[in-house]
């Protein structure tokens, strides 16, 4: 797998690391043993004529990139339930290891040279999955396989600002885009009878100090 020419301008090393890059900052977790529900096999995604399925022989059960049918259903959904544009320019998809996203986020270079990777804060939560917006480019996890609904939020949430980008909306700071894309995948969880408290523990107050523009 090829990655994005690492050879930046000053300028848009400076954009990419001051939040062009957006993220979501939260590991893959396994769900938690006390469910509200659980997961139905099928679920067809409101307003299209996709279907999803889950405990089946259709389920992929390795690292599979998301499929164009999959990525309209999901723009189609966003654009009915929040203020998104119905913009089938999809992005390109590509699974790097967890480390060179966690890179990408922090310093805005697509590196798995220790002295890039060095550059990452201690102490930050884990970075499960990024969006370049300069290359239109969603990096999510080796081993992602959409085959959870943990996962499938994941891309949604990545969706969320990829459509952000082709809308050129603007945000206080980059903390405020985020608001919107939590609240698609926690929407979207919810069409499996799970949420982001439960699969990400993601509760209230992590949403303000995810949300907020702090200064």
């Amino acid at each position: 797998m090829s990655s994005p020419p690492l050879l930046f301008s000053a300028v848009l090393i400076s954009a990419a690391m001051l939040g062009l890059a957006h993220a979501e900052q939260r590991t893959l977790a396994a769900p938690t043993p006390v469910v509200k529900q659980a997961t139905p096999q099928k679920v067809r995604i409101p307003g299209t004529d996709y279907e999803i399925s889950f405990g089946t022989r259709q389920s992929p059960s390795h690292a599979t990139l998301p499929s164009q049918a999959l990525l309209k259903a999901i723009v189609t959904w966003l654009s009915v339930n929040f203020d998104l544009p119905r913009d089938y320019s999809y992005p390109a998809v590509k699974l790097e290891p967890a480390p060179k996203i966690a890179t990408f986020h922090h310093t805005g270079l697509l590196s798995d040279r220790p002295q890039d990777m060095t550059e990452v804060p201690p102490g930050q939560r884990e970075v499960v999955a990024a969006y370049d917006p300069l290359a239109k480019t969603i990096y999510l996890p080796q081993g992602w396989s959409g085959s959870t609904p943990a996962e499938l939020s994941v891309l949604v949430h990545e969706m969320v600002h990829h459509l952000q980008t082709l809308a050129r909306l603007k945000y206080e700071c980059l903390q405020a885009s985020e608001e919107l894309a939590y609240a698609a995948q926690d929407k979207w969880l919810r069409l499996f009878g799970r949420d982001l408290a439960t699969d990400f523990e993601v509760d209230e107050f992590t949403l303000i100090v995810s949300t907020r523009c702090i200064y």
